[in-house]
Order: structure tokens, then sequence, then C-alpha cells
């Protein structure tokens, strides 16, 4: 290959970033007959066929290549495109043999010592700006779900979108996309509605029936639209269907059934779930505990089956993070697989291969949160001038249970409490407990009177405090005399140490 041909190939790759497939179909059509067994053009070429109407042309080519490439490494590499080309073609008898054959190759380079390296881009891309930290996307979710509802569209937010506004508040900072759900008779209305709204469709490779992507034409940020329905009168579907095609090719998840009520947002009236910690619940168990390696695809706890439709999903983006380099990734999918079918092999080996292989790298081992009952703790305090006295309080505490949650109180609070402002700022204070690793979360605003019904919709199950005397012990039974008494436990003040006593030091010391 020459340098005019070097050109055109690396012109056809711009072709494609770019979405002008014509053009790149021009250049890569001519290259792949001057050079049919190239790996490159051949890599290039089954990349721009996947994107058009040609994805069956693509096994036949690549099986040559498969077949004559000479490491473990790119064995893995045109196994895993095979898999995928089966994939969009339905053919997934055929992908899963071509993704497990991905695997056992990578599975022979980790036995040879070796490994992927992990790709500069995936890095960088880590570590860029995400939209969702500006809250432009929630503002875009509340706009976009105002105006269905302005329609008589119920579509409210689902699965990760739902997540982050019920944990944190807000979006999740490391989310790819927004998530509603509408009813499946709404379902194409309110496509239609997108598309008269800024919203672009974007085609997928594989047309399922209740499920759709878009891009907002000005953002860029995209939309899952997920489409429900009522099976019985205790359950509601959802997932990825595939009408005409055996059970195994279909993706079901179930809910129990749900209600939806209005809520005001600034952009205008919205539908909401009442009761959004039942489809929570159903979707993660323990939704408020983090687990940045979840896939709502592959570890969803309402599947009603490990189809193999979900398997060569799973199959999938274990090889293709394997591949990448991000083993870490790699593993929680082996896991992921393993829970769903502990007696899938090929998950299980590879998960101990991959933790050979970061063990001997010196890498941190990944922890896939324990799935163990959950004892949830909840506290309010000031936590002015942090202290050893506050972490012991801290440590006790987070030891009654599983997960801490500190209610870091205002200054204004303070100051109608004890008379007088904090020495720090609330903004300080939240500073110092988040920082402390007794501490799960910190929140900034709760009920001074702590009900059954706050500590129920939080999750928590015991409301804790300290007294540093009896006026304090009695204003703070107070604060809790809602709560039945097993959910109440007070803990041991720390003696010798607290924030008067620190200013007063410092004033004495000022003084000298």
């Amino acid at each position: 290959m020459n340098e005019h041909d070097r050109n055109a190939l690396q012109l056809a790759k711009q072709s494609i970033i770019e979405g002008n497939l014509s053009e790149a179909g021009r250049l890569l059509n001519t290259l792949k007959k001057q050079f049919p067994l190239s790996p490159d053009v051949a890599r290039l070429w089954c990349s721009w066929a996947m994107r058009t109407d040609r994805t069956v042309e693509v096994p036949v080519y690549a099986e040559k290549i498969y077949l004559q490439a000479g490491s473990e490494a790119q064995k893995a590499h045109w196994a895993h495109l095979l898999g995928t080309a089966y994939f969009f073609l339905l053919d997934l008898e055929s992908s899963q043999d071509y993704f497990g054959r991905a695997i056992h190759h990578l599975i022979a380079l980790a036995r040879a010592g070796k490994a992927p390296a992990e790709r500069e881009s995936r890095r960088k891309q880590e570590t860029g700006d995400n939209v969702f930290t500006s809250g432009y996307a929630e503002q875009l979710l509340w706009s976009t779900c105002a105006k269905l509802a302005k329609h008589n569209l119920q579509a409210f937010p689902f699965a990760g979108t739902l997540l982050g506004l019920e944990r944190e508040g807000k979006l999740l900072d490391f989310d790819k996309d927004i998530d509603i759900a509408i009813k499946m008779e709404s379902f194409e209305t309110c496509c239609q509605l997108l598309e008269e709204n800024g919203w672009s469709y974007i085609p997928m490779r594989i047309a399922y029936r209740n499920y759709r992507d878009y891009i907002h034409d000005e953002s860029g940020i995209t939309l899952d639209v997920c489409g429900l329905e009522q099976r019985n009168a205790q359950q509601i579907v959802g997932g990825f269907s595939l009408p005409g095609y055996p059970a195994d090719y279909q993706r079901v998840s179930v809910f129990p059934v749900f209600e939806l009520k209005q809520r005001s947002t600034p952009q205008g009236d919205i539908w909401y779930p009442s009761q959004p910690e039942k489809i929570l619940t159903a979707f993660y168990g323990d939704w408020r505990t983090p687990n940045p390696l979840w896939d709502t695809v592959i570890s969803a706890l309402n599947l009603e089956k490990f189809t193999l439709l979900v398997r060569c999903y799973a199959y999938h983006r274990l090889a293709k993070r394997w591949l990448s380099g991000d083993l870490v990734k790699a593993w929680s999918y082996a896991h992921q697989i393993a829970l769903k079918d502990p007696d899938d092999t090929l998950a299980l080996r590879s998960g101990q291969w991959l933790e050979r292989i970061m063990t001997r790298t010196g890498r941190e081992m990944p922890v896939w949160p324990q799935n163990r009952p959950q004892r949830r703790i909840f506290t309010r305090m000031v936590a002015d001038l942090f202290h050893p006295g506050h972490v012991n309080f801290l440590q006790a505490a987070r030891s009654l249970g599983t997960h801490l949650t500190v209610c870091v109180v205002s200054d204004q609070r303070v100051l109608e409490n004890k008379g007088k402002l904090p020495v720090m700022t609330q903004a300080e204070r939240v500073a110092a407990v988040s920082a402390c690793k007794y501490v799960d979360r910190v929140i900034t605003e709760s009920p001074v009177n702590a009900t059954v019904e706050f500590m129920r919709q939080q999750g928590f199950d015991i409301y804790t405090f300290a007294s540093a005397n009896d006026k304090e012990r009695a204003d703070k039974y107070q604060q809790c005399a809602l709560l039945p008494e097993e959910m109440v436990r007070e803990l041991d003040y720390t003696p010798g140490i607290s924030t008067t006593e620190i200013v007063q030091r410092i004033l004495k010391h000022a003084g000298e």
C-alpha cells in the first residue's frame, strides 16, 4: 500500500467519523478490491458496512481475515467483530459463538502473561467535562417532559435518570443519556412529538418495538424512550421487544404496578412516579448504594429471564472492554454474567484471569457491592470546627449499620437554636463532614422533627444522636419524638472536647 492508498484509507476513516458514509463507501470499496486481505482495509470496510445496509456482507469477508490473523489479540478482535455483525443480523446463536471465541482468545492472551493496553482515547474521555454536571441536561429533561405533558402524554423520568433524581437530587454526573418512559399506547405519538420539538431519531442497529434513541439537535444530549405496558393487575413490563422472534430473543423487565402524579418544575408541569422507590427497587435492589460498575441492560434485578439476547449483550461488552484494556469494566461484566448464570464457565474463567492480570500488574482490585440487607443510619449535626469528638460520633453512628447519611444543619438553624452563628459556614462544615471516611452521604436539608414518613421515604432505618448535656438531650429527643423507640439510638458523647472549648482555647492563645 503506497502513500496515496494510505491517505485514501485515512480519508475514509474521517468520512465515517463525520457521517459521510457515501464518500467513505466509494473509497473503501475501491481499496477492498485492491487489497482484499488487508486487515486495515477490512477493519474499516466492516465498520462502514455495519453502518449501512451491507451488514449481511460482513461475516463472509471478516471470516477470511479472522482465519489468517496471527496473534491471539488479532483473533480476539476479529471474532468480536464477527459476533457484533451476527448480533446486528439477529443471528444470536452465531453471535454468541463468536463472542465466546473472542473471550477464549483473550484468555489465551492472559495465560501468556499479556493483556491489551488501555486505550488513550478512553482515558481522555473519562477525564473530560460532562454536560450532566452543568444542570443543562436536567433542564432539558423537564422542558421535554413538560411539552409532552401539554399533549396529555404521561412521559416520566426512568431508569438511571430516575435513580439520580431520587438518590442524588439531580442527574448522575457520569450519566450518558436521559431516560424517559411512557405507556406503549402513547409510544408512537410521543416519538413523533419529540421529532417536532428539537430531537432527531437515531436509527438503531436492532429495531426494537418499545425502545428508541434520540439526539437533541442543539446540545447533542441523547435521550432513550422506553415503552411500558401493563401485563396484568400486578405487573408492568418493559425491556426490548422483538415481535416475531422467540422468547430467547426478548429482554423482558418486570415492575410492580405503579401510579404517576403531576409535579411542578420551572419548565412546567410534568408527570412523575408517585412511588419512585417501587421502580428503583425493582431495577436495582439497594438503589441507594452507588455501584459505578452497574449495567442496567445486564444487571437489572427485574429481568424475567437471562435470555440469549441479554447474554450476547453481556459477552459483547465483556470482550469489548477487555480488548480496549479496561480490565475493571471487563471484570464487572464477567461478574454480572456469573451472578445471572452461576454455571457460565466462560464468565467464571474470564473473571479469574482478569483478576490474575490485575494482581500481576499491581492494579486495584474491583469490588462489587455485596448483595446484603442494608441498614441505613441518619443523623443531624452542626459539626462546627470539626474535631475528634465529631469523628468518634460518626464512627459510632456508621457502626450501627451499612450506610450513614448526615444532615449538616443550616447557619440559620444554628442561630435559632443556639443564639449565635457557627464559626464555619454551612458549606465549610459540609466539606469537612464529607471528607470523613465514616460518612457515605451528606445532605443540607431535612425536617427538624423527624417523622416515620420521612425516614421511610429516604430509606433510613435508625435515627441517632449524641448529647453534651441534659438540655441538649431533651431537645434531641423532642426532635425524634414522632419515631418509634426501635428507630432511635442515642450514642455516647466524647468528653473533654467541644467546639466551645476549642473557641476558648483559640481566644486564650490569641490573648497571650
